[in-house]
């Protein structure tokens, strides 16, 4: 079976990570230095998936393992996307959409399909009507080629060649949110609980990509106490923990992950097999 790569882009939360105005908490450590929730999966023959495209789209394609040294071409740079998949519509996980048009320009102006749940994709129609050939005809000299495809929770689609599977999450009172399982990888963000219908698609993973934001307990996403059962329920073999806020320092919280557990950093590249 094919083997994909997958980076994590950013692991931070909405506010950016160490966030500004508080210098007393403020980290030096690299690993601490979080862009926004994302990833990429890449895949046979150069294929390339974006999870998500948050406000730090530019910086993660420019320089998406953070191996750019500022200056000189970024040799590692995303000029190619095959398609996005949206966990949702808040602002740290698509307000990056406009700068999917270079990767437009890039391939000839391909179009690039965005694939979610209706009430997802019709919220980033909205927000983005030039985006998708909406609004005054002097924005379409420029316009990024985008169309929406619509997924169905629990039922298997293709996107560059990559088995795709739609999870509902509860976001708690933020509402619902779409994890993606993609063969043994399932990245599952922005969550509070896991329903039981989710929980039976996600059974015998290799990687576990898994929504941690603090130790103490939150409205919207688990807290580490909670994303432990989650993962005591689930049994994946490696679980990477993300979408951490400034609380949670990469050098005091890692002798505290169970085997098997490991945080991300922004640029860690991990394999699983589609």
């Amino acid at each position: 079976m094919p083997s994909w790569e997958l980076i994590i882009t950013g692991c931070g939360t909405s506010h950016g990570n160490p966030p500004i105005g508080y210098p007393a908490e403020w980290s030096q450590d690299p690993r601490d230095q979080r862009r926004r929730s994302g990833a990429i999966l890449l895949g046979p023959e150069g294929r390339v998936v974006l999870i998500d495209t948050g406000p730090d789209l530019l910086h993660q394609l420019r320089d998406p393992d953070r191996s750019w040294d500022g200056t000189s071409y970024p040799r590692h740079c995303i000029t190619r996307c095959d398609g996005v998949l949206l966990t949702h519509d808040h602002a740290d996980h698509s307000h990056g959409l406009n700068d999917l048009r270079h990767l437009n320009r890039l391939m000839g102006m391909a179009t690039i399909p965005i694939y979610g749940n209706d009430l997802h994709l019709e919220a980033l129609v909205r927000m983005f009507p030039y985006c998708f050939g909406f609004g005054e005809e002097v924005y379409r000299t420029y316009l990024p080629t985008l169309r929406t495809i619509g997924v169905r929770d629990g039922e298997p689609f293709a996107v560059a060649g990559l088995e795709v599977v739609a999870c509902a999450l509860s976001h708690g009172v933020a509402g619902r949110t779409t994890g993606f399982r993609c063969g043994g990888m399932a990245y599952l963000t922005d969550l509070k609980t896991l329903p039981p219908e989710s929980e039976t698609q996600l059974g015998g993973l290799d990687l576990l990509v898994l929504d941690m934001l603090r130790e103490q307990p939150h409205d919207t996403h688990l807290c580490w106490a909670e994303a432990l059962e989650v993962i005591a329920r689930l049994r994946p073999r490696r679980t990477v923990l993300t979408h951490m806020g400034h609380e949670v320092r990469y050098r005091a919280w890692e002798s505290r992950m169970p085997p098997g557990v490991v945080m991300a950093y922004d640029g860690m590249r991990l394999t699983f097999t589609a």
